[in-house]
């Protein structure tokens, strides 16, 4: 999305830390201490296929039983194949109303978001893209509440009017591969909403006055990994990152939209209960050392 005009700026300074993947983060029992995660997308598809079913040359997302909110346009590479995602949702998303707005604020604070983006090795002659996955985990305090101010902000700062947001979380993304000698253009690494008002005539929108972006930025782990000791330490965080979320009482009335057929009320961040029943997804369809670089 092209945004024009003024534009309100959410963001933290810049964090240049990096966790490597011996971090004692990866133990964490309850909410997973960690804001933003980056690695390969064969990786997360298969240390993560219960969530990611990979069939032929298409990759189904399921979230019904904890799992990712997958943003995206609908392709990516892993290795030298090109996958269709289904049960996606859209970068770009029109929200018509109350009900909308609400569940689409549910579907990025509910669950980890997931990303993908290419970067390339900075170091060789020759070098080709390889397809990463960036895993924002909205259940961290710091993430979340960058996501809430941009959402309040945006919603304070217009009167009636149709209006947009735009979260970026390219430059924290460009920073953390510039690290490890790769480049990226950041592509892939936005997601944004038009929430529209049934309006005759919506100047400040026309002329882009109501348009905003909210930058994202947070610590970043490295789960980059080729032995596979260090390969069972990260499936067992993103294990506990993709956990069920323990989900609380539902609003009778409530008006099914684009992106829910439920509720919620608020969440509880801890581990799921074992007599915990199936959530309803909300949509069907400081530097210490760099861990290992990946192969070419």
């Amino acid at each position: 999305m092209s945004l024009k005009g003024n534009r309100s700026q959410v963001s933290r300074t810049v964090s240049t830390g990096i966790v490597s993947i011996s971090s004692g983060e990866l133990y964490t029992l309850t909410t997973c201490n960690c804001e933003i995660a980056v690695l390969p997308v064969e990786l997360l598809f298969e240390l993560q296929s219960p969530y990611f079913q990979k069939n032929d040359n298409t990759i189904t997302v399921h979230n019904h039983q904890g799992g990712y909110s997958v943003f995206c346009d609908g392709k990516v590479e892993a290795g030298r194949e090109t996958y269709t995602i289904t049960n996606y949702i859209e970068r770009s998303n029109q929200l018509k109303g109350h009900a909308d707005y609400k569940d689409y604020r549910e579907t990025l604070l509910t669950k980890p978001i997931v990303l993908f983006t290419k970067a390339r090795k900075t170091n060789q002659e020759s070098p080709r893209d390889k397809a990463f996955a960036v895993i924002v985990n909205t259940r961290h305090p710091n993430i979340r509440a960058e996501i809430e101010k941009g959402m309040n902000n945006a919603i304070t700062s217009v009167w009636g009017e149709s209006y947009s947001l735009q979260f970026d979380f390219q430059r924290v993304i460009k920073q953390f591969f510039s690290t490890v000698n790769y480049d990226t253009d950041g592509e892939g690494l936005t997601i944004s909403f038009e929430f529209k008002v049934d309006a005759l005539f919506d100047i400040s929108y026309l002329f882009g006055f109501s348009k905003r972006k909210a930058e994202v930025n947070g610590k970043v782990l490295n789960l980059f990994s080729a032995n596979e000791e260090k390969r069972k330490k990260v499936k067992m965080f993103l294990d506990k990152i993709s956990e069920l979320y323990v989900r609380r009482s539902s609003v009778p009335d409530r008006r099914m939209s684009l992106f829910s057929m439920g509720s919620i009320d608020e969440e509880v961040f801890n581990s799921v209960p074992p007599n915990m029943g199936p959530r309803m997804s909300l949509l069907e369809s400081s530097h210490p050392p760099i861990a290992e670089e990946l192969t070419s």
